[in-house]
């Protein structure tokens, strides 16, 4: 949305979801079902960030981020391993293709070993734990939250040319957030 607040030299207000201090979760299976509306600047984001310590070394965990008009999603980690460190292996990224502009389903499953993505169902992208990496790599061991935003403009969405007033208004839809975890005792040991 173009803003036209006086008080607020800011050209676009954005906004965001999170429920930090509401709802937090360790290990298990997440699907978000949600569709947003392409343009240039916008930045679309489903992700879920660590409750302990600041970042990076709480961790992140990118479900979904687009920008702009690509026809793919990137599905990210970071950690002080990746984001410090530049650590290049395990790959902590990579980019799924998705039916631009209509409803796709993103999510993981997460355990104390590895984070599968996922879109539509299908495994996308595998983070595996390194043990010898320690902490610096695997900060997923604790309970994280969700955030749910949709940016306009930044630097890493603005390398392809600068955001386009005439493509607003722009926004992102959530059908619904779904996380399942394993019951203990459960004799199939599902979600």
């Amino acid at each position: 949305i173009v803003n036209d607040r006086e008080d607020d030299k800011a050209p676009y207000l954005t906004a965001g979801v999170s429920s930090k201090g509401k709802f937090s979760f360790l290990y298990g299976k997440v699907q978000i079902r949600a569709r947003f509306k392409s343009a240039q600047g916008a930045w679309p984001a489903l992700w879920m960030m660590g409750n302990e310590k600041g970042w990076p070394a709480n961790g992140e965990i990118d479900l979904m981020e687009h920008l702009n008009f690509d026809g793919h999603v990137h599905q990210t980690v970071h950690s002080v391993y990746t984001v410090k460190l530049k650590g290049k292996a395990p790959q902590k990224s990579s980019t799924t293709k998705v039916n631009r502009d209509d409803w796709n389903t993103y999510g993981c499953e997460w355990d104390a070993e590895k984070i599968v993505f996922t879109v539509n169902g299908k495994s996308t992208h595998t983070y595996p734990r390194k043990p010898d990496l320690g902490e610096k790599q695997w900060p997923f061991n604790q309970p994280f939250y969700f955030i749910l935003s949709m940016q306009i403009g930044g630097n890493w969405v603005n390398g392809s040319g600068p955001t386009n007033p005439d493509h607003y208004p722009a926004d992102m839809q959530i059908d619904y957030v779904r996380v399942y975890q394993y019951v203990e005792g459960s004799a199939e040991g599902t979600c």
